[in-house]
């Protein structure tokens, strides 16, 4: 069996194949609730949302901080291990 016979077997299986075409009604559903939830997003956020909003840019520095700060005394801590400070 040669590529071209493979070739051509894939190709007569392909033909096989049945067409499928996109349901009308499901397409027209879905850009509904696209436009449903593109409107509720322009509408502004809510007063709850501001305070997450606001928490959130305070939580974060604050958390990635404490990872360094921890980060940072695991690798002192090393350091001196190697050097056999702590023996």
């Amino acid at each position: 069996m040669t590529s071209c016979d493979t070739h051509d077997a894939s190709l007569e299986g392909l033909k096989q194949l049945q067409f499928l075409a996109p349901e009308l009604g499901r397409a027209d559903r879905v850009r509904m609730r696209c436009r449903t939830q593109l409107g509720r997003s322009r509408k502004g956020p809510a007063r709850a949302d501001v305070m997450t909003g606001s928490a959130r840019r305070v939580l974060a520095p604050v958390v990635v901080g404490g990872f360094c700060v921890i980060y940072i005394a695991a690798l002192v801590t090393t350091a001196l291990r190697l050097h056999g400070v702590f023996h």
